[in-house]
């Protein structure tokens, strides 16, 4: 097949869905897809063609990035919750030059995908790994506590809080009109838990979603015969991932300064706006390579995935398992779809850090077989690693083209129908 990925971000911009993007490209064209993946550009200065690997990318400038302090990062370029015009020209003329089988978008990219893909007769299928269908803000948090469902002053008032009073107001009518453009025009939804499913209103739409999760590359996976011992000598605990509220680190950092004669806690990631508080035996490291974080995991004696907000499928679950270590984490979100309590590790409540506390002292215990945790993650994730997942998204490319028109309403799982 002849396939274009559209997706806002795309590496060297680092994050788990840039890195899902990467991987898909490239595992398609392994075996034996031609592959182009259209992305915005960071600056005017990136804009262009690259081939990476047999991988044609394609960054353009958006129409977006010509208002000044739209982004609070400028380096990375946010696309719209409707068309923009200068990405539905790239996206046009390539359509109309390479004459793609399937059209593949990731997000709010898709909105400027959508007209041109129709006009060349191109289906659509678009992967949504956040809740960005329905919430302008992406992230289904309202107030600190998961939102109860979108309403229109509500989203008002939460978009307003977090984009300003006018570009809150526009984006959030932008994405209710997006949202009907979305269900007119994509010919399958694919969602990367259960919750984002749900949450994005997914059940019983005129158009089909099936879950696809996230997945790892097979040589990420670590020999189940040849699994590291957890260090319970002296290994840290491990937080890999955003240093922000949202991940939990707060929640954390508060939990572990209660627990006593509590081994070092490793934090390694992004630095969010919100000062940390450290306490002692914590331990921040600045961004590591990829490698490095593997690295890191694999010398923890358990890995801690605290987030408070629906997290829709958060990728360092998976390589934590990958690398035989069991996993800490939280009840929210697509965590659920990877973490089984008391199997690969424990699960709390969201936001609560005497739970919080009470599990890491469970782990720690000597008590606690840690290794048979990460022995029964490890053979868990092989559900979600490459040679798994991306034979199911070839099959859904085979089904658009047979039939781009809507297909029957529900929700199709690798674990059966989602409630």
């Amino acid at each position: 097949m002849r396939l274009l990925i559209g997706a806002q971000f795309y590496p060297p911009i680092v994050g788990g869905e840039e890195r899902h993007v990467r991987n898909l490209a490239h595992r398609l064209h392994a075996v034996g897809h031609e592959v182009d993946v259209l992305t915005l550009a960071p600056g005017r200065d990136d804009v262009g063609v690259d081939v990476e690997g047999g991988v044609r990318v394609i960054r353009v400038a958006s129409a977006a990035t010509r208002l000044p302090g739209l982004y609070s990062d400028p380096g990375r370029p946010h696309a719209a919750p409707v068309e923009d015009p200068a990405i539905a020209r790239a996206a046009g003329s390539l359509i109309a030059e390479r004459r793609y089988d399937v059209v593949h978008a990731h997000n709010w990219i898709v909105n400027s995908l959508l007209r041109v893909s129709r006009q060349h007769a191109t289906p659509v299928v678009l992967t949504l790994h956040d809740y960005s269908h329905v919430c302008a803000v992406k992230r289904m948090m309202r107030d600190g506590s998961p939102c109860p469902g979108p309403s229109l002053g509500a989203c008002l008032r939460c978009a307003g809080a977090t984009y300003g009073s006018a570009t809150g107001a526009a984006v959030t009518l932008g994405n209710r009109r997006g949202m009907r453009a979305r269900v007119a025009g994509v010919s399958r939804f694919l969602a990367v838990s259960s919750a984002v499913a749900r949450r994005n209103g997914l059940l019983g739409g005129p158009v089909r979603c099936d879950v696809i999760p996230n997945f790892i590359p097979d040589e990420l996976l670590d020999p189940i015969e040849r699994l590291a011992a957890p260090h319970s000598g002296g290994g840290p605990i491990v937080f890999v991932g955003d240093l922000t509220p949202d991940k939990g680190v707060p929640v954390l950092l508060r939990a572990y300064a209660a627990l006593p004669d509590a081994p070092e806690l490793v934090l390694a990631g992004r630095v969010g706006p919100v000062p940390l508080d450290l306490p002692r035996g914590a331990r921040l490291l600045p961004e590591l390579a990829h490698g490095e974080v593997v690295d890191l995991m694999r010398s923890a004696r358990f890995v801690v995935v605290p987030s408070t907000w629906p997290d829709p499928c958060p990728t360092v679950v998976l390589e934590a398992m990958a690398v035989g270590r069991a996993v800490l984490a939280t009840a929210t979100g697509g965590i659920v779809d990877m973490v089984t309590d008391g199997e690969t590790g424990l699960l709390v409540p969201p936001g609560d850090e005497a739970a919080l506390c009470r599990a890491m002292g469970e782990m720690l215990d000597p008590a606690t077989d840690l290794a048979r945790f990460g022995r029964a993650g490890r053979r868990n994730v092989e559900h979600f690693t490459a040679s798994h997942v991306v034979p199911r998204i070839e099959a859904v490319y085979t089904e658009v083209i047979g039939d781009p028109g809507p297909l029957r309403a529900g929700v199709v799982t690798p674990w059966g129908a989602v409630p």
